[in-house]
């Protein structure tokens, strides 16, 4: 049961975050696609909110690993 736990509280924030990280890109593409002299800062942001995205998932695995071992 510990295991399903501790994969259940690591794989969750890891695909909700794989699904944010679509969702960005996806936003990313359809504004460089309206707008293409803007391509630069739009993927400056698009590269912190990817950044952002994946430090969440961090804190995701180190709460299942604290989880595991408490």
């Amino acid at each position: 049961m510990e295991n399903l736990v501790f994969g259940l509280t690591y794989v969750i924030p890891a695909s909700f975050a794989a699904i944010a990280i679509a969702v960005i890109s996806n936003a990313a593409l359809n504004a460089v696609g309206r707008n293409p002299e803007k391509a630069n800062d739009i993927r400056t942001v698009m590269i912190l909110a990817i950044s952002f995205t994946d430090a969440l998932a961090i804190i995701g695995v180190i709460a299942a690993i604290i989880a595991r071992f408490i």
